[in-house]
């Protein structure tokens, strides 16, 4: 199952949230080498606020080996802040229903026949998510490969490729119907519903 949460209840995913930090910093700036943010072993950045909507997938000790992150685009989003000029002929979106998703992480130490399905996982949590909150769908900038790897219809290019943090990346709009990769959910018998729970509500009204 696929726990989530954000600042306001991470208290009660025990150390979920320093978990996934710490899965963060071995990735992005142990193996990638990346200036991240990061302090005592722990990645952060400007776009941990109470807005953002954490999705973990958690081993049997509790150490969380996948993670995705959601930002709310009405509030500040990497895509916007970092690489606008990723997205060609018209402004950035910017709206309560359309989220970006961030971090996307797997552990490598992950028993292979185990990590296949994590991602999968997330990507169909992210859709329960969706489908709570009548959300459009999704942006982000990734490698194309990967992202048509696991989603197979419906993927909006949203401008060329360019270089984003040493790789070939590109900025996408997924909607919301066609987040949950479905070839990738039979082949592995991910059921309809993967959360451990949903999460409350919450108003984040901007300032």
């Amino acid at each position: 199952m696929i726990e989530m949460f954000s600042l306001a209840t991470a208290h009660q995913y025990q150390d979920a949230l320093a978990s996934q930090a710490r899965l963060r910093y071995r990735i992005f700036v142990g193996e990638r080498g990346l200036p991240h943010l990061h302090y005592d072993g722990l990645e952060y950045d400007e776009f941990d606020t109470p807005s953002a909507v954490y999705f973990v997938w958690r081993d049997g000790d509790r150490v969380v080996r996948g993670l995705v992150r959601l930002l709310r685009t009405d509030w500040p989003y990497m895509l916007k802040s970092y690489w606008p000029e990723l997205v060609e002929g018209g402004e950035l979106p910017q709206s309560k229903d359309l989220w970006e998703i961030t971090r996307v992480c797997v552990d490598k130490n992950v028993e292979p026949t185990r990590r296949k399905n994590i991602l999968p996982e997330m990507l169909a949590a992210v859709k329960e998510f969706f489908d709570q909150r009548r959300a459009v769908g999704m942006i982000g900038v990734t490698k194309p490969h990967l992202l048509s790897h696991f989603i197979r219809d419906g993927i909006q290019w949203l401008g060329k490729a360019a270089e984003v943090e040493g790789e070939i990346e590109r900025a996408f709009f997924v909607p919301s119907q066609h987040v949950r990769p479905q070839h990738h959910c039979v082949r592995y018998q991910i059921p309809q519903s993967v959360l451990a729970e949903r999460l409350p509500d919450v108003q984040m009204d901007a300032a």
